[in-house]
């Protein structure tokens, strides 16, 4: 049977393209037993969202985007660059603790695209979107602005350390070198709830 959403998984496939070396200059690469397996759009979903369907390889994925996505070209990008980081991570296991760091990244991620792409008002109109109805996303994405704003290697540090970001303690700050006040470091540490 022929993917009835071709010619949409083609365009995140070139999105995911270009943007992936730009996700890893800032953040990193993949971790190595990370495999993205593609995109699969579908209609009976709401948000973008890993899907991990190999017990034996946890980090192997397939992100699955809802059609709805295709509607706005800024949500199609933030979606696409948002879970492209989280790929980079991937958490693969049920009830494996998400701390704001994880999340928070990921919004950087997505707030550099679309800057780049369509200037300081959609940046500033998808921020005053987060702040209204997801502000737990905008809180994380804060916090990891104050963090590389203070060290805009950090991520790329912590992960040298620890390559799964959810799996961050705060000992790790030390032995990567990264600086920052003790409460934004445990704020950045706090279970992830949206």
């Amino acid at each position: 049977m022929a993917d009835t959403y071709s010619t949409e998984v083609n365009k995140l496939e070139k999105l995911r393209a270009a943007w992936l070396p730009a996700v890893e200059f800032l953040f990193g690469e993949a971790v190595d037993d990370a495999t993205f397996d593609g995109f699969e759009v579908r209609d009976d979903i709401a948000k973008p969202g890993a899907v991990f369907a190999h017990v034996n390889e946890p980090h192997r994925y397939k992100i699955q985007m809802p059609v709805r996505v295709f509607t706005n070209d800024v949500m199609l990008l933030a979606d696409v660059i948002q879970e492209m980081v989280r790929g980079l991570y991937p958490i693969g296991s049920e009830g494996a603790k998400k701390p704001a760091l994880c999340e928070g990244v990921a919004v950087f991620g997505a707030i550099t695209a679309i800057k780049q792409v369509f200037g300081e008002e959609s940046v500033d109109s998808y921020l005053n979107a987060l702040k209204e109805q997801a502000f737990p996303y905008y809180d994380a994405f804060s916090y990891v602005a104050v963090l590389l704003a203070e060290d805009p290697h950090a991520i790329k540090k912590l992960r040298s350390v620890q390559p799964f970001l959810y799996r961050v303690e705060r000992a790790d700050f030390e032995t990567a070198g990264v600086e920052i006040d003790r409460k934004i470091k445990d704020i950045l540490l706090l279970a992830f709830r949206a």
